[in-house]
């Protein structure tokens, strides 16, 4: 039998925890054509798999790259791709590039990057989900719709509640947007333009997806000292509404909230075995990425960043703003600028860009929102590794980048990333899985087959004859992420071949880039 690509000699992983097992691998056209015993098999490529792993190409269930618009600026993706992710899946945390309800929703992406850098020439999920497939995108592609942009796109900046009238438009817009494909609806509850829905709104809501299907992705109303109640605020969801939910990159950011977090894990736990569809994802590291402005209480969010600006420029809002920082006891030293309008506060901490300017630390944290009109990314070492390797151990979670699509050259604009971005899977499973006690079966699980049925999404997630090629093989001994906080633009070691959809993405160990990548609809 003569195939396009033969894997021999290698140690397959099939992705649904089965242990591995040594075996051959034929690759025809798209498909995974075989699996055994080929050794009398040919093939155009022949590959020598001796001592490596092959396995599912890793599904990353909390992706960025669209919010950040990576994806337009570097279709390659190659930090995913030489990471082993073959597909990514987008519009998290509340914000999607579609449906667009009006121009102005695609404001709801503003504190993460600048929507102007782009041309926009679509507005209902159809049309989105065809520009990305023209982009040739290297990994496959999937979308949530973002509660916030279906929001913007009925009462416009207004922030609050929805009438009954155009809760209507929303579901309208939403039940759209399904039947074009999108795998649910994501909540950014943390986020002035979704903080103020009220629990009963967005039970409403969602329940279009007892209609269409899908998954509830929900970024936690807080991760602070109140997330029991957010993730019960979660849990009462996914029973009312009776859907699938996804807590997106679960964390207990700051002091007061980490002895809370065992607790939570066990709320989760409970709500599973009581018949809760109920799963999270975590990315392997114990510091955050955001926007600076999350650090800000939540009344002071309100409003988004015009009504915030406001209130900083009014003198008894900015004292009350200034007292309630400092009432939080942050650790200025902690909080890692990477990415700025100006860029000379790059790479300087908060504390830094204080003792520079001779300000107070709160007064150095405001003017910096209001100088570079509110998007600031930091990096912030504000969790403990206890928590993570809790959430990565745990059988009810999957592992995520919770970062974006980039590539070394995106170094050059001065702006640091979280390394998350380059390094998130390999650090799993370098540094992690054997550590908390998991097998590589089951590590391989919460990055391929997991995600994948958790998502619906067919013929992905499992090495099996008939299904997509989308695969791996890498170096047990030699994977490794090698991105730093000071030097994020950095490619693991160790991550030889990628395939995606059967074409050569990464050859021995070098991007090559096939642009093979499929946009991914819900079915």
């Amino acid at each position: 039998m003569a195939y396009d690509i033969l894997i021999k000699s290698g140690t397959v992983i099939d992705g649904i925890g089965v242990a591995p097992v040594a075996a051959d691998v034929a690759i025809s056209e798209e498909q995974i054509s075989a699996i055994g015993d080929l050794k009398n098999s040919e093939a155009k490529i022949i590959i020598n798999a001796l001592g490596k792993y092959i396995t599912p190409g890793f599904i990353d269930i909390t992706n960025h790259s669209d919010t950040h618009l990576t994806v337009f600026k570097y279709p390659g993706l190659e930090s995913m791709v030489m990471q082993g992710v073959t597909t990514i899946v987008g519009g998290n945390c509340g914000a999607s590039l579609a449906p667009l309800g009006n121009p102005g929703a695609i404001q709801a992406i503003r504190k993460w990057a600048n929507p102007e850098e782009i041309s926009i020439n679509w507005a209902t999920m159809e049309e989105y989900l065809s520009n990305i497939q023209n982009l040739k995108p290297e990994t496959n592609y999937g979308t949530f719709v973002g509660y916030g942009t279906l929001r913007r796109g009925v009462i416009g900046d207004e922030i609050r509640l929805l009438s009954l009238a155009e809760r209507e438009q929303v579901k309208f817009l939403f039940r759209k947007a399904m039947d074009d494909g999108a795998f649910g609806l994501s909540l950014g509850l943390a986020y002035g333009h979704e903080r103020i829905s009220t629990t009963e709104e967005i039970i409403d809501i969602a329940k279009i997806l007892e209609i269409t299907g899908g998954v509830l992705k929900i970024h936690l109303r807080s991760e602070g000292f109140e997330i029991l109640s957010s993730i019960n605020e979660a849990i009462r969801i996914a029973r009312e509404v009776q859907v699938p939910v996804q807590v997106s990159h679960i964390k207990a950011i700051g002091r007061k909230a980490w002895k809370s977090f065992h607790k939570g894990l066990e709320l989760i736990a409970n709500a599973k075995a009581s018949g809760i569809k109920i799963d999270f994802d975590v990315s392997p590291y114990r510091t955050t990425g955001s926007p600076l402005y999350l650090l800000l209480p939540g009344w002071a969010r309100g409003g988004g960043f015009s009504a915030l600006f406001k209130k900083i420029g009014d003198p008894t809002e900015r004292k009350k703003i200034i007292e309630a920082l400092g009432a939080q006891t942050l650790h200025y030293n902690k909080f890692l600028i990477t990415s700025a309008k100006t860029k000379g506060i790059v790479g300087r901490t908060l504390a830094e860009v204080a003792e520079e300017g001779g300000l107070s630390p709160e007064e150095a944290f405001l003017q910096t929102l209001v100088a570079n009109e509110g998007r600031v990314s930091i990096i912030g070492q504000t969790l403990t590794m206890k928590n993570t390797r809790l959430a990565m151990q745990d059988k009810n979670s999957f592992i995520a980048s919770d970062g974006f699509g980039s590539s070394q050259d995106a170094g050059r604009s001065g702006d640091l990333i979280h390394p998350r971005s380059f390094g998130a899977f390999p650090r799993f499973l370098a540094k992690f899985a054997s550590e908390l006690g998991l097998s590589i079966s089951d590590a391989i699980k919460k990055i391929s087959s997991g995600p994948a049925e958790k998502l619906g999404i067919k013929n992905r997630g499992v090495l099996k004859k008939g299904n997509y090629a989308d695969l791996v093989i890498f170096d047990p001994k030699l994977i490794k992420d090698r991105a730093t906080y000071k030097s994020p633009y950095r490619y693991p070691s160790g991550m030889e071949w990628v395939f995606v959809n059967g074409h050569v993405a990464v050859e021995q160990g070098r991007y090559i880039g096939a642009r093979a990548g499929k946009v991914l609809e819900r079915t």
